[in-house]
């Protein structure tokens, strides 16, 4: 299920002028089974520095002020409510192809989610599912976020059914 792309970053040159500082293919890794995912850039920090002509992709941290774009990969036939998480992001989806489902602990379903779709994740215990027979290409931008609070309630992060395998854990305060 390993899919390539290519990742062309720019950056400045000592005379300040525009330059291509990587022209790369990546290729995705296998994350969970069904899925397959790789980290396109990652910040350390918001805003972002442009400065210079280094290329900052660390996907692992720190957490708290990180951007951090991925391009995914779905099977078929995978993902269900098993897979229920809950990350301290804020996030973009983007369907490139394929259908995708999701669901959310309060019992509310989104079906046939497709090309062009986009949904905004705010820190809510989600699911995704391919009832499909294709495969689903999706980007994803996380951007990292507090806590969702309802009232008193904090709503922390959880990705156990990750294992730890997927998304680090940030700091609790």
């Amino acid at each position: 299920m390993a899919f390539d792309f290519r990742r062309v970053v720019t950056g400045h040159d000592e005379e300040g002028r525009a330059v291509v500082a990587l022209d790369e293919t990546l290729s995705s890794e296998p994350r969970l089974e069904g899925y397959d995912a790789k980290v396109v850039w990652c910040t350390p920090a918001f805003p972002p520095s442009n400065d210079g002509f280094s290329v900052d992709d660390d996907a692992s941290g720190p957490w708290g002020g990180r951007v951090l774009f991925r391009v995914a990969e779905f099977e078929p036939g995978t993902f269900t409510a098993a897979n229920m998480h809950r990350t301290e992001t804020q996030d973009i989806a983007i369907v490139v192809s394929g259908e995708l489902e999701m669901e959310l602990d309060g019992g509310d379903r989104v079906e046939r989610l497709g090309p062009g779709d986009v949904v905004v994740q705010r820190g809510t215990m989600h699911s995704w599912a391919v009832r499909s027979g294709e495969p689903v290409r999706v980007l994803f931008v996380l951007m990292d976020a507090p806590p969702a609070r309802v009232g008193e309630r904090v709503l922390r992060q959880d990705v156990s059914v990750f294992d730890g395998k997927v998304f680090p854990m940030p700091p609790v305060d």
